[in-house]
């Protein structure tokens, strides 16, 4: 699905919507997201789902590119939030 301006479904996106997709682009599993986040498995899932049947995409690699090109998260967010794990392993 490509972006377009002005497009419906990027309105009302979650703080948690965007957590979730930027540890998921970071490589993190769905367990391992929702212990970062302390939200069960199961709303990660529920997640993943919502978004990718707004954005009418078929897995949540779709959803993260998606989200991505459209400005929703970026590149940097995401290594950021991998910097900042890292830190917290050192300490």
């Amino acid at each position: 699905m490509a972006y377009r301006e002005g497009d419906n479904s990027l309105q009302n996106f979650t703080r948690y919507e965007r957590d979730v997709l930027k540890l998921a682009a970071d490589g993190f599993m769905d367990e391992e997201i929702a212990d970062e986040l302390s939200i069960s498995e199961r709303t990660v899932k529920e997640i993943h789902v919502n978004l990718m049947r707004r954005w009418k995409v078929h897995n949540i690699s779709s959803a993260i590119d998606y989200a991505l090109r459209s400005g929703l998260i970026t590149i940097f967010e995401i290594l950021e939030s991998r910097f900042r794990e890292r830190k917290r392993e050192v300490n």
